[in-house]
């Protein structure tokens, strides 16, 4: 037997829950799965799951072994991404998640000219407005948008994320142009369905923050879809300023209430915690960073 991909193989089976999408995320057969496990098991001479006809779960030596066994494939990782950088090229494979606009319009020529600058290096990007379980899933690293909640995860700040409000010419010809926050009560909007309240919009008036409370005649969790939305009249939408500059440049879209600020959110390298960052995984953050920062 090959205790290290055991081990490995163990790793996955518990992060995903069931032998079937361990096979599904390392490309082999449930069968595999299930052999490697039971081998396992009679090599260490004790059961590491309890196994039901629905569901899985760890035993209390299996959920030991289990926190020994990542750290000890996450040393060895670490081991060998070190003797590699020492040859400062980076190799392997790198699992990076990001929401689907901001991961079309600005991650990806990102990601290329990385790539180019790092051939050795194979990456598999995720692009999904879901909220991703780095953990759980195995991603090395997720891009997300607006305010981190308290957490263990490792998060690096990249840039600001400015934000507007906006509505199509003859939107604002057939309704008005909104002139207070206030004024929204009256207007179709259209929100935003990952924002934590997507019926109230927060504006910073005088010396506080305020809620308003909005109609959202739409609710989407893509924002390119709100875009649309707006352009083709359907309402007010407020959203960050990378999905909304090429239609604020051609005059689709008109910004309105310039004079309240919107909450300012962050771009943010997020990592999984409990041990050093991979070089791979560094490399890329650092050159986000540069890359969004100015």
């Amino acid at each position: 037997m090959n205790l290290f991909e055991d081990m490995r193989v163990f790793v996955v089976v518990v992060e995903t829950g069931g032998f079937s999408a361990a096979a599904q995320r390392l490309n082999i057969v449930k069968s595999v799965v299930s052999r490697r496990m039971s081998a396992l098991e009679r090599h260490l001479e004790c059961r590491l799951f309890n196994r039901t006809t629905r569901r899985l779960s760890l035993t209390e030596t299996g959920l030991d072994y289990f926190e020994r066994a990542q750290r000890i494939l996450g040393d060895l990782a670490e081991a060998e991404e070190a003797t590699r950088s020492l040859q400062t090229e980076l190799r392997g494979r790198l699992r990076l998640a990001a929401p689907m606009s901001f991961g079309l319009k600005h991650l990806s020529p990102a990601l290329n000219e990385f790539m180019r600058a790092h051939p050795g290096l194979d990456v598999e990007l995720d692009l999904s407005d879901r909220y991703v379980d780095l953990v759980n899933e195995g991603y090395d690293l997720t891009l997300r948008i607006g305010r981190l909640p308290d957490s263990t995860l490792v998060a690096r700040e990249l840039g600001p994320c400015p934000h507007a409000v906006c509505a199509s010419p003859d939107y604002l010809a057939a309704h008005g142009t909104p002139e207070v926050p206030d004024d929204l009560r009256e207007h179709q909007c259209l929100g935003y369905k990952n924002r934590a309240n997507s019926n109230q919009w927060q504006f910073r008036m005088g010396q506080e923050w305020r809620s308003v409370a909005v109609r959202p005649r739409l609710i989407a969790n893509n924002g390119e879809v709100l875009v649309l939305a707006a352009v083709d009249g359907l309402g007010l939408v407020s959203l960050p300023r990378f999905l909304l500059e090429e239609s604020l440049a051609s005059g689709r879209l008109v910004e309105v209430l310039r004079d309240y600020p919107l909450p300012s959110s962050q771009i943010y390298a997020v990592c999984p915690p409990g041990r050093r960052l991979p070089a791979k995984v560094r490399a890329l953050i650092d050159f986000l960073v540069q890359r969004f920062s100015t």
